[in-house]
């Protein structure tokens, strides 16, 4: 793999909060979860991109997904970058000029890191595709289809980070809280995101105080996954609890003006890490920091142009049909009574 300093001049390029992060953990997990995150960067890049042309854009997810499977070669990932339309940002088109570094560090990766690394991402690419085929301009139908849209593209990024910690030697937490806290982070982002996205053609948030009412549950597994570690890990619970407390704040701050905070942000972070392995203190800060969410009745789901079955099939999570259920991803279990991987 190459240097660390070199993902993390991409990190600096593209993800603020990652970059800030990331540098906590420890090698080999640090440049692991580096990596993995950059070919995030370049899926999200795929999904986001202002293609005219649906079907190219789909040919993109398809041929990001056969990078996974087979090494590419160099002509194979140039024509993939040529295929992208303008109005990329500079920290995007960086991204995209070292894809085949990326592709090939990843390659080379330890088998068992290189598994669950593109199996998870493999499959995020499977999902995006889904719902980047659905009519324009997007639009989630309801908390349930917002529930799984944040499994495929945070749920299984909670999966990833927990099988490749694992991969140290560590008792994981619960599946379950993985996903949690992925659903949590993602739900912050869409509501923040919300006159962005909705000014570009994607509309994310069917019904706002349903959508903060949600939050409450991915609040308690997020803060269950971070305790859930062992105290002795300091780095993965320092970028863990980074992670939520800034997910919070962010909250708490929804209705109010889009501007800097970096010398309060710095402080936070500053005072998260001091108390990164005191459970009691971390839940004393979260709770704290959250503010105070809706209590709203849950409308029943609508129909959705993939059925359950489709979608528990292709999350392949290692979680049990009831968690699914108890994610908001589905509202009973599939009426053909496929079960989640176990």
């Amino acid at each position: 793999m190459r240097p660390s300093e070199f993902y993390q001049r991409h990190l600096d390029a593209v993800s603020r909060t990652f970059a800030l992060c990331i540098p906590r953990l420890d090698a080999p997990f640090r440049d692991r979860v580096a990596l993995s995150y950059l070919l995030l960067r370049v899926l999200d890049t795929v999904e986001d991109a202002p293609f005219s042309d649906r079907l190219l854009q789909q040919r993109q997810f398809n041929s990001f997904r056969q990078f996974l499977h087979e090494r590419p070669t160099r002509a194979q990932v140039e024509a993939f970058r040529s295929n992208f339309p303008g109005g990329l940002s500079e920290g995007e088109r960086a991204l995209l000029a070292d894809t085949e570094v990326f592709l090939e560090d990843a390659h080379d990766l330890p088998p068992a890191a290189r598994e669950v690394v593109f199996g998870g991402i493999g499959r995020m690419a499977q999902g995006m595709a889904a719902y980047a085929r659905r009519s324009v301009p997007l639009r989630l139908l309801d908390l349930e289809d917002v529930c799984r849209y944040c499994c495929i593209v945070a749920g299984l990024v909670g999966e990833m980070l927990t099988q490749l910690w694992a991969l140290g030697g560590g008792a994981p937490p619960r599946m379950l809280f993985a996903y949690r806290f992925g659903l949590f982070l993602q739900k912050v982002n869409i509501l923040k995101d919300q006159a962005e996205d909705e000014a570009a053609g994607r509309f994310l948030v069917p019904h706002r105080r349903e959508l903060l009412a949600s939050l409450r549950a991915d609040a308690e597994g997020a803060l269950s996954y971070l305790t859930s570690l062992p105290r002795s890990e300091r780095g993965y619970r320092t970028f863990c609890a980074w992670s939520l407390m800034l997910g919070a704040t962010s909250l708490a701050q929804l209705d109010g003006p889009r501007e800097s905070r970096r010398a309060q942000t710095m402080a936070l972070l500053g005072r998260t890490g001091e108390i990164a392995q005191d459970d009691e203190a971390l839940r004393r800060q979260f709770a704290a920091l959250l503010p105070e969410l809706p209590e709203v009745r849950g409308r029943p789901p609508l129909g959705k142009p993939e059925p359950a079955e489709w979608f528990v099939r292709m999350l392949g999570a290692p979680l049990h049909t009831a968690e699914l259920v108890e994610l908001g991803a589905l509202h009973a279990a599939p009426a053909r009574g496929v079960a989640a991987n176990q």
